[in-house]
C-alpha cells in the first residue's frame, strides 16, 4: 500500500469517527434536518413585522451534550490535526480557528461550545458545522498531496527530457547522425505517450503503436492539424535515421529533427 493510500485510509477512519460523534450529538439534541431551499419572501405591514408589545421573553430550549462528547472530540481533533500538520501545515491556522475562536454568540468556536454542556438548537448546529468544516479541510489533504506529487513528476520528466535532448545534440556534434536521430525519435514517442496519458480524459494507446499512430491519436485532441503535420514530418526523419538504408540522413535533417522535437516538448508540456 502506498503512503497516499494509507493516508486516504486514515482519513476515512477519521471521517467515520466524526460521523459517529455527530450522530451521538443529535441523539441527545436535535436531528439535523435543515432545509437548503431558498427562504421565501416575507410580507410585512408598514415595513414592520407585527408583534405583541407585551410578548413574553422566550428562553430557547437547550439540550445536553453527550457525557463523553468533549473527550471523543479531543481525541479526534488531536489525530486530525496531526495528519494536517504533517501533510499540509499551511492550513493549520484555519483548522485551529474553528476550534479556539473566542467570538460571542454565533461566533463561538468548538472549544467554547463544548464547555457549555447544554446548547440551543442553533448552537448545536453551529458546533456540527464547525466540526464538518474541520473535516473538509482535512479531507482536502489527499488532493493537495496528489497534485504536489504530480508537480514533482512533471519536474523530473522535464529534466529527463532536457538531458536526453542534450545527449542527442552531443551525438550529432560527434557525427553520429543515425543514433542522434533515433534518440530524438524515442524522446518524441515517449512525450506523445505522456501527452495521451495525461489528457483529460486519458486517451488509450497500445505500447507497440508507432510514432505515426501516436501522432494520429494526438490530432485534434491534443494539438491541431498544423502541429500534426510537423510531427508527421519529424516521424519521417526519425524513420530515415532508424530504417531507411538507401541513403544516410544529412546533418541538416537530423538537426531539424532534434530542434523540432525540442520545440514540441516546450510547446506541448504535460
Amino acid at each position: 500500500m502506498t503512503l497516499l493510500a494509507e493516508l486516504e485510509k486514515a482519513i476515512q477512519e477519521l471521517e467515520a469517527q466524526k460521523e459517529a460523534l455527530l450522530e451521538e450529538i443529535q441523539k441527545f439534541g436535535w436531528k439535523d434536518d435543515r432545509s437548503f431551499e431558498p427562504i421565501p419572501e416575507q410580507v410585512t405591514q408598514g415595513g414592520f413585522e407585527l408583534e405583541s408589545l407585551d410578548a413574553p421573553t422566550v428562553v430557547p430550549a437547550r439540550s445536553p451534550l453527550p457525557p463523553d462528547c468533549n473527550q471523543n472530540y479531543q481525541q479526534w481533533y488531536s489525530a486530525a490535526r496531526a495528519v494536517l500538520a504533517k501533510n499540509q501545515p499551511g492550513r493549520i491556522a484555519e483548522f485551529d480557528e474553528a476550534y479556539s475562536s473566542t467570538g460571542k454568540g454565533a461566533n463561538h468556536g468548538i472549544k467554547q461550545l463544548l464547555s457549555e454542556r447544554h446548547l440551543t438548537q442553533g448552537e448545536q448546529f453551529k458546533l456540527m458545522d464547525l466540526i464538518n468544516m474541520q473535516f473538509e479541510i482535512l479531507s482536502a489533504v489527499t488532493d493537495h498531496l496528489r497534485f504536489s506529487m504530480y508537480d514533482i513528476e512533471l519536474t523530473a520528466y522535464s529534466v529527463l527530457m532536457d538531458d536526453e535532448i542534450n545527449a542527442a545534440r552531443h551525438l550529432l556534434l560527434r557525427g553520429f547522425l543515425r543514433p542522434a536521430g533515433v534518440l530524438a525519435g524515442v524522446i518524441l514517442e515517449r512525450h506523445l505517450k505522456n501527452l495521451l496519458r495525461k489528457h483529460t480524459p486519458p486517451i488509450k494507446y497500445r505500447e507497440r503503436d508507432s510514432l505515426a499512430s501516436l501522432n494520429d491519436l494526438c490530432k485534434d485532441a491534443v494539438y491541431d492539424l498544423v502541429t500534426w503535420r510537423k510531427v508527421q514530418h519529424l516521424a519521417d526523419l526519425r524513420n530515415l535515421c532508424a530504417h531507411d538504408k538507401t541513403r544516410e540522413p544529412t546533418k541538416e535533417e537530423v538537426t531539424d529533427l532534434i530542434n523540432g522535437v525540442s520545440a514540441i516538448l516546450r510547446t506541448y508540456n504535460t
